[in-house]
């Protein structure tokens, strides 16, 4: 019943869009000649929409309750979900997959689309109409129609699992299901709680982008403009907040779970996720430009029609498989069946895009004149086609997959993607964000159509100036010496220097005008993390051995190398120096998952000590529990590494482990030392002193008799520092008739001592000492310095407060009505 109940509501809702768009059509086209009727379409419109909008929330409603109950005979629930799992992570299974990623776009847009409905008023129509269009795309995405064997639109959540393994030979049987006692489970990285928030949040800004383009096409649709600036700003500045939040809460995740090391590695879904915004930022900047000169309409929306179809097109770089082998957190295989149903939505929402813009493209308002070069639109326009084509280099690269065999076909040549990416970004993006942060300094200090050259040179020497000391002090401190960063760096103080300078000293620290100073404070603050965290990140990890490790060992590769270099092997209870710290491997522990009984996490106990160079004493001192999560439903032998950190106001200091098959092996076996009082014993990392057998005995695992003879022997037991404890194993005759031993341990060292025989003639005891080998015992550990890691984190917070200050001060600025908006414009018709 729940899998018919979900296809019904999948077939509600693919019809009420259709329905809703082509009533909003109907209304469009009409209601310039009839009024009454194009309000009739109107009306049918909204209901349709209304329930397309109730059908989507079925669906959503229905898969969760499919897989919240672990209702296994579906396919989706068994392949992304299982018993153990904990609530809160239910969600997760949701979106894990194809269907329920698209699901929840498309909620997204029925809300977004809700909005839309009640706030558009006279544009609702033509707005209304692309966001149905949209829905119908979104809705065939789980549709599961099938035509013939080689045509499928779509993929069905609600599909049996003997359904989709048709042919399977456990399925022939009437009772499959009892064999089906667990689910595949959702994948461990997955299990984290930024992935239960992330992608609503990342999903969210995808779907606000159609916001923008639909009122976009909406002006373009009849010509008019002057209602499209405030909705198409406000939702712009709404879309890159919460788009900007959503990437950079992917970063934390990757940050906190991943073992690259970092927040970003450009690697090409978040790649895909940065281009659209790049491109929709770039459009929120020339919009402004529009309605304070008049100019720039026709590149305000290419970058608004650009960014939406950009975010169909990352869609299909990720969803496709075609990333597979350049991407680690791309779909593979399945979402091979996608790649021409992708091509076509593309091909339909670029046809319609160009068709409105040839339609309108000489009819669309210019300004004869030249911008001024002192003027504030001039440089915005720089700007914005800087951003435009940093997201071309990046999302170009990107697509290496794409176009390459296309390449190759025509010339033999094979193009490749770039061996090291983030050198290869790095190495160009160091010059986009130079002449951003340059730009977004100075722009603020000019006006709009002409500036006082003398006032803005007097603002912009000062700023420059202050910025120019911060910048040699932070990179004096930083060592921050390769040009290319310096003056990145120069351009990160300058942006900082001149935010807090114009909002003091223009624009007074008034509330409401602080959304562009604040946000790119913000960006400003972001790239000079991202430059200091980036530039000194650093192992203290060090091989100096020479000796590689196995894991590392393509020497024909040269990101094996590094990482070999920077991957040390430490065995259990041996020091270690890296960098400042002394560290030492202390053992593990196995836990279940409380909330995921089925994970199992092996803690590894790493301590980090500072030490005094003088007094050799512990300044400071730490433990941090990398782990290792294994699941027994996923193919993953070696477990998933988990890293772990310890944070600082100026730094983390970073660690995490390379999983590896067994590594601990018990070789160790007892050997006998006879001693006499006051002998030593040496032992691999230490030594033991023997002081005497006591007839009281004190160890808590011997249970004493009535009739026992019993000694302990007393054993003082010595690191490189000092004593670290004391063993008392026991030695008893009992009855007179037999001998027995008490064992006793220090877990510090993971020692065992026993006693196995007095010799009251030579005065003589036979002590059995047991020490785990440190070489049975080892791991693999990459430590790592990031510096002033949550600047990062603070320069995205304040650059969406920026952008929120922005909305906040549009939604609430009353604008006076023009009589015409070619009033005092320059227009050419």
């Amino acid at each position: 019943m729940p899998g018919k109940l979900g296809h019904f509501f999948v077939i509600t809702a693919f019809v009420m869009a259709l329905f809703s768009c082509f009533s909003y059509w109907l209304a469009a086209v009409s209601e310039d000649k009839d009024v009454q009727g194009s309000r009739g379409w109107l009306l049918f419109g909204r209901n349709g929409f209304i329930i397309h909008s109730a059908a989507i929330v079925g669906i959503f409603a229905t898969l969760f309750y499919v897989i919240s109950n672990h209702l296994f005979e579906y396919h989706y629930a068994w392949r992304h979900s299982d018993l153990s799992l904990s609530p809160k992570y239910l969600l997760s299974c949701f979106w894990e997959g194809q269907e329920g990623s698209f699901l929840l776009w498309t909620f997204w847009d029925c809300v977004l689309g809700i909005v839309v409905m009640l706030t558009a008023k006279s544009l609702e129509s033509r707005t209304m109409t692309i966001i149905s269009l949209v829905q119908v795309a979104l809705t065939t995405m789980v549709l599961g129609f099938y035509f013939g064997d080689s045509i499928k639109i779509g993929s069905n959540p609600f599909l049996l699992l003997r359904e989709q393994m048709q042919g399977a030979p456990i399925f022939a049987q009437p009772n499959y299901l009892e064999f089906v006692k667990d689910g595949n489970g959702l994948n461990i990285l997955l299990q984290n709680y930024w992935m239960v928030i992330h992608p609503p949040v990342l999903f969210l800004g995808f779907a606000s982008t159609i916001v923008p383009f639909a009122y976009t096409i909406a002006a373009l649709w009849k010509g008019e403009y002057q209602k499209w600036i405030k909705p198409t700003w406000c939702w712009s500045l709404f879309s890159g907040a919460v788009l900007g939040t959503g990437i950079m809460m992917g970063g934390a995740w990757a940050y906190e779970s991943l073992s690259f090391g970092g927040y970003w590695a450009w690697d090409p879904v978040e790649n895909a996720s940065l281009v659209p915004w790049l491109v929709l930022v770039g459009g929120l900047h020339t919009i402004i430009i529009f309605k304070a000169t008049g100019r720039s309409l026709v590149v305000t929306t290419i970058f608004f029609i650009l960014a939406y179809l950009l975010v169909w097109y990352s869609t299909f770089l990720t969803r496709t498989g075609i990333l597979g082998d350049t991407s680690v957190h791309a779909f593979t295989d399945e979402g091979k069946s996608l790649y021409w149903h992708l091509l076509i939505v593309i091909g339909v929402l670029v046809a319609l895009s160009i068709a409105m813009l040839i339609k309108r493209w000489k009819t669309m308002p210019r300004v004869k004149t030249e911008e001024a070069i002192n003027s504030r639109e001039f440089w915005m326009f720089i700007g914005s086609f800087i951003l435009l084509l940093s997201a071309v280099q990046i999302i170009i690269t990107t697509s290496i997959p794409v176009w390459s065999p296309m390449v190759k076909s025509i010339s033999g040549k094979d193009v490749a993607p770039p061996a090291d990416p983030v050198q290869h970004y790095n190495s160009i993006q160091v010059w986009v964000a130079f002449i951003l942060c340059t730009l977004m300094a100075t722009i603020l200090y000019l006006r709009f159509k002409s500036s006082d050259n003398k006032l803005v040179w007097k603002r912009l020497g000062i700023t420059a100036a202050i910025a120019l000391v911060m910048a040699l002090i932070v990179g004096y401190l930083q060592r921050i010496t390769t040009p290319q960063y310096d003056l990145m760096l120069f351009g990160c103080c300058y942006t900082i220097v001149g935010m807090v300078y114009y909002a003091i000293s223009i624009q007074k620290l008034k509330f409401k005008k602080l959304g562009p100073a604040t946000s790119h404070l913000g960006f400003g603050l972001l790239m000079l993390a991202i430059l200091i965290s980036s530039y000194n990140k650093h192992a203290i990890s060090l091989n100096t051995t020479g000796e590689r490790i196995g894991i590392f060992d393509d020497k024909s590769r040269e990101k094996d190398i590094k990482e070999n270099m920077e991957h040390v092997m430490m065995f259990k209870n041996v020091p270690m120096t890296m960098g400042d710290y002394t560290v030492t491997y202390k053992g593990d522990s196995t836990i279940s998952d409380p909330e995921a009984p089925g994970n199992i996490h092996v803690l590894y106990k790493v301590l980090y000590e500072h030490l005094d160079t003088t007094t050799k004493q512990a300044i400071e001192s730490f433990t941090l529990y990398p782990e290792i999560v294994h699941n027994a439903n996923k193919q993953m032998n070696n477990g998933v590494a988990n890293p772990a950190s310890r944070h600082y106001l100026s730094h983390d200091v970073f660690t995490y482990l390379t999983p590896l098959n067994d590594t601990k092996k018990d070789t160790a076996q007892f050997r006998s030392h006879e001693v006499k009082p006051g002998d030593t014993i040496f032992i691999s990392n230490g030594y033991i002193v023997f002081t005497g057998l006591d007839a009281n005995v004190s160890n808590p695992n011997y249970h004493a008799e009535a009739n026992d003879v019993a000694v302990s022997a007393k054993l003082d037991v010595y690191d490189l520092k000092g004593k670290v404890g004391s063993m008392q194993p026991v030695y008893y005759i009992r009855d007179k008739q037999y001998v027995d031993l008490v064992t006793d341990t220090l877990k510090d060292l993971d020692m065992y001592a026993r006693v196995q025989h007095i010799n009251p003639e030579t005065k003589t005891v036979d002590v059995q000492i047991k020490q785990d080998d440190p070489k049975d015992d080892f791991i693999v550990i990459k430590t790592l310095i990031f510096p002033y890691i949550n600047l990062v984190w603070l320069g995205v917070i304040v650059m969406v407060l920026g952008f929120l200050l922005s909305l906040y001060n549009r939604l609430t600025k009353k604008e006076k009505e023009k009589a015409s908006f070619t009033e005092g414009y320059p227009f050419s018709k």
